[in-house]
């Protein structure tokens, strides 16, 4: 009988203990953490954040704008949305793109023959994220001349993209959107002058739908 008592309370020692540490595991995974790259890096893995462009604040928490090198040094352009809660920071949704020859230090000819790239960023209501500052537009001006760029959805309301510089030719830009305004939209970039560098068409809802105009 003193073995069984002797038996059972090791028992219930051990579950106590696995549910302690199991408990315990899930309340750090369910922890804020102290800063924005910190809960951006808890989720993609350590050293993800290599260059912060820009941090702006939206309802909630943030959209860090960021470089992310790549291990064969190349580049991706990275907006992540990163909540804030009680305790800190915690990551919500985000996305990246990259190409070889987006990236910085390129010269005046190289930048002039790819003017500007433009990603979309859906909204993120009704989906397993919950809700978050998007649908939004991002991407990088190359063109030493760019200085403006709008977005257009097809009712004709334009919305002025926040461009900031990183280098002449290496400039991010980013509109926030509502999704009433649908898909389909139209992005111009232009020059100080009000001359129209790039014109594209982008259909988000049939990415293979998208139509250039391009002045050099």
């Amino acid at each position: 009988m003193i073995m069984l008592l002797v038996l059972a309370a090791v028992i219930l020692v051990v579950i106590y203990a696995f549910e302690g540490k199991l408990f315990g595991l899930q309340d750090r995974k369910a922890e804020g953490s102290l800063t924005v790259v910190e809960a951006i890096e808890k989720i993609r893995g350590e050293g993800y954040v290599s260059y912060m462009i820009d941090e702006r604040p939206v309802a909630d928490g943030e959209v860090a704008f960021f470089l992310r090198k790549t291990p064969s040094g190349g580049y991706t352009i990275v907006a992540e949305y990163v909540k804030k809660i009680e305790k800190g920071w915690r990551w919500g949704y985000g996305g990246s793109f990259g190409a070889s020859n987006y990236h910085p230090g390129l010269s005046d000819a190289e930048a002039r023959k790819e003017s500007f790239f433009a990603m979309y960023m859906p909204g993120t209501e009704g989906t397993e994220f919950g809700s978050s500052p998007f649908p939004m537009y991002y991407g990088i001006a190359l063109h030493p001349d760019i200085s403006r760029i709008v977005v257009k959805d097809p009712t004709g309301y334009e919305k002025q993209a926040q461009i900031i510089p990183i280098e002449q030719n290496f400039k991010l830009f980013y509109v926030f959107l509502d999704a009433s305004q649908g898909t389909k939209f139209e992005i111009t970039g232009y020059d100080q002058s009000g001359n129209i560098i790039r014109r594209v068409t982008q259909d988000e809802a049939n990415p293979n739908n998208t139509g250039t105009t391009r002045i050099d």
